[in-house]
């Protein structure tokens, strides 16, 4: 996994997280302080546990740059407050494996992280040299990677991607050619879906709503197709999904997931 710049969020394993906070608040906080807090807990966990407690830092400061609006009205109770710098402490101390994600990027980075490392011990009321203290470790063992990705989430919906991408690329499909890209929705009701053409007109041509009949049991829907022109690579892929998910949402809509013709690569001039 990688890291791409100074926020915890930058890293690939906290881009999902971020949008658990959306969805369970609070409770996304506790859960990643908690799993963070192990003598074997994996970088994975160290990741989410440091983007966990830069957000509760910044909603004890009330730092409007740092994290979004609606972030900064939760309110940490002071046993949340006090497992984000446990957190922390249990990083320092025993996520080497982690933290060395940031000196790959280079030696100035790094330099910056220890900063912001010290900002957020200080917002959590200690000091950022102080050792491990009575508590900080939780007895047991971390909990395992599940390799059954829940359907409906991003990181279910990122497995897809990499599926569909992989399938394409048998298929000889060439990635960094623009074409046209299907980003499809069921709305349960015609609220939702004028609400998810609401969230989208301005940057995608859009389909519906449409009114479709329910067959062999399941419920009436009405679909929205919202429609952009871009080159489907990984990254364009993953990050107009993420929009999908978080319009999905705001709206209540059901993402349905994207698809786009297939343009066959042009063969090298020695028959490849």
């Amino acid at each position: 996994m990688t890291v791409w710049g100074l926020s915890p969020f930058d890293d690939d394993d906290s881009i999902d997280f971020a949008y658990e906070i959306k969805r369970a608040g609070l409770a996304a906080l506790a859960r990643a302080c908690r799993d963070a807090r192990y003598s074997d807990s994996r970088p994975e966990q160290h990741a989410e546990g440091f983007a966990a407690a830069y957000t509760i830092a910044a909603i004890v400061t009330q730092d409007a740059e740092a994290i979004s609006a609606e972030t900064l009205k939760f309110k940490p109770t002071p046993d949340l407050i006090e497992s984000a710098g446990a957190t922390l402490r249990v990083i320092r101390e025993l996520g080497g494996e982690y933290l060395a994600r940031w000196s790959e990027i280079d030696e100035e980075v790094l330099k910056l992280k220890a900063q912001q490392f010290n900002i957020m011990a200080q917002a959590l009321g200690f000091d950022s040299e102080e050792p491990l203290r009575q508590g900080d470790l939780l007895l047991g063992r971390a909990p395992e990677e599940n390799d059954e990705l829940e359907v409906g989430t991003w990181q279910h919906q990122r497995a897809i991607n990499l599926h569909l991408l992989n399938t394409r690329n048998q298929m000889k499909d060439d990635f960094e050619k623009e074409r046209e890209v299907d980003h499809s929705f069921a709305c349960s009701s015609e609220q939702i879906a004028l609400a998810v053409v609401s969230e989208l007109s301005a940057d995608y041509q859009i389909d519906g709503p449409n009114y479709l009949e329910g067959r062999d049991g399941e419920d009436d829907c009405w679909e929205v197709v919202a429609t952009k022109v871009y080159a489907p690579d990984f990254e364009n892929t993953w990050g107009h999904t993420l929009r999908m998910f978080d319009v999905a949402y705001k709206t209540r809509a059901e993402y349905d997931g994207w698809g786009a013709p297939v343009e066959k690569r042009k063969k090298s001039w020695f028959g490849r």
